[in-house]
């Protein structure tokens, strides 16, 4: 159903209800009004007819001898009759049917020769004197009466409900230029539509499609940019992949092929790395769900990650925890990433012989995971860099998608990624995880 009916249906049915409403009842009460009328202009009619009985130069109507009908005209269309109480018509109108008279004193609705009658019957000085009116020509007056009364009531309803229908759609005409200049548009275009000249009550909606369309731009452009950073990411380990296979397809030496194998075993093992993290951001920016099942405490996620690490470095890691183990409100699978990914870079920039230390402490709802380590440590610029999509410092060989997996990571579940420098050298990563309640 279009908005435009939709109105009309809304507004429109209660209007009609409400005119019919009030034409019924004008013509409930008119009815009433119309008989209580014309039942008025019978006694008055009876009346008169009676004081001119009684003002007559004669002598007494009720000493009047009974005689021959006398037939005299018709007043307004009222039937009369006049009666001696001792028995006798005096006279009666050319439309007075026979038995008029013979009635009880007062208004009565009665059936003679075949027709409806409604009568009013007056007794004075010995005289009865009977009017009435056909119940057939009643209503024929009262249908006119309505009708004259419906015509108008009717082209009045027609015309408001044009008039309404009219003004429905010149309010609706800029909603349908709005979907106008939308069905106009080419498929790429993301440029806002223009809100002059839109009433008040569209504002919002123009002003909403035109940040969901900012949204929809900013979203392509990331999705370019990441499309052609991973390009080039994945280009460099293929191109030394193939060029050590080269090498060693040419080489004539034993130990040349097997350096240059190596070496392309190594390029292998990157681009897996890289491959990975890219399916991984995948997962974490769209509509892909992780199992809430499966949580863990702060102390089996720190092991699972170390687990996850190659066994020769993880010798360089120390943890220690601070208060109880509590449960992590996520996905131990995703807070198992986010500590790997932290851990590997702190030891893959830090000094061989240098120990990484890994503590967690409960806070506030949280649990908070410290990563300290004796590499270089990285100015205010860096550390803010650091978490956008393939950065890197220039001292290392990473993908440069860790900490932006982890930040990722982080602000789907609540919970945030701050790196400062270490007292003495070296960087420390706080990740704060939310825990469960």
């Amino acid at each position: 159903m279009s908005l435009r009916l939709r109105l009309m249906l809304v507004i429109g049915l209660p209007f009609l209800v409400l005119w019919v409403a009030a034409s019924t009842w004008m013509l409930v009460d008119l009815r009433a009004e119309f008989r209580a009328a014309l039942d008025e202009r019978l006694a008055a009619s009876a009346h008169m007819v009676a004081g001119l009985l009684a003002q007559s130069p004669a002598k007494q109507p009720a000493m009047w001898p009974a005689r021959t009908v006398t037939s005299i005209g018709a007043m307004n269309g009222v039937a009369c009759e006049i009666r001696l109480l001792r028995g006798g018509v005096v006279a009666r109108t050319a439309n007075s049917p026979e038995q008029l008279g013979i009635a009880a004193p007062g208004y009565r609705t009665r059936t003679i020769g075949g027709e409806r009658w409604r009568s009013f019957t007056l007794d004075e000085n010995g005289v009865r004197v009977t009017t009435a009116d056909r119940v057939e020509r009643r209503q024929q007056l009262l249908r006119g009466v309505a009708a004259a009364a419906a015509i108008p009531v009717l082209i009045a309803t027609v015309g408001s409900l044009l008039a309404l229908w009219i003004g429905v759609r010149n309010g609706l005409a800029p909603l349908e230029s709005i979907r106008a200049a939308l069905a106009a548009r080419e498929p790429d275009a993301l440029h806002p539509i223009p809100s002059t000249r839109v009433p008040a009550e569209l504002s919002p909606l123009v002003a909403a499609i035109n940040a969901l369309l900012a949204r929809v731009g900013g979203a392509l452009e990331r999705e370019r940019r990441f499309t052609g950073d991973a390009a080039h990411e994945l280009r460099t380990p293929l191109t030394a992949v193939k060029t050590h296979i080269q090498v060693a397809r040419l080489s004539p030496h034993s130990d040349g092929k097997e350096l240059a194998l190596q070496h392309a075993e190594q390029g292998v093992r990157r681009l897996q790395h890289t491959i990975e993290q890219l399916l991984m951001l995948a997962r974490l920016d769209g509509p892909f769900l992780f199992d809430s099942n499966d949580v863990a405490g702060a102390a089996t996620v720190a092991h699972a990650a170390l687990a996850q690490i190659a066994p020769d470095l993880t010798r360089q890691v120390a943890v220690a925890a601070e208060g109880p183990d509590s449960v992590l409100a996520m996905p131990a699978a995703l807070a198992v990433t986010a500590l790997r990914n932290l851990l590997d870079n702190a030891i893959r920039y830090s000094p061989v012989d240098s120990e990484v230390l890994l503590r967690f402490e409960t806070s506030d709802g949280s649990i908070v995971f410290y990563i300290e380590d004796r590499g270089c440590a990285m100015s205010e610029q860096e550390s803010e860099r650091a978490i956008e999509r393939f950065w890197r410092n220039g001292r290392g060989q990473g993908s440069g998608l860790g900490l932006s997996i982890v930040e990722t990571i982080v602000k789907r579940f609540g919970g945030d990624l701050r790196l400062s420098a270490r007292p003495g050298g070296g960087l420390v990563a706080r990740l704060r995880l939310p825990a469960a309640a």
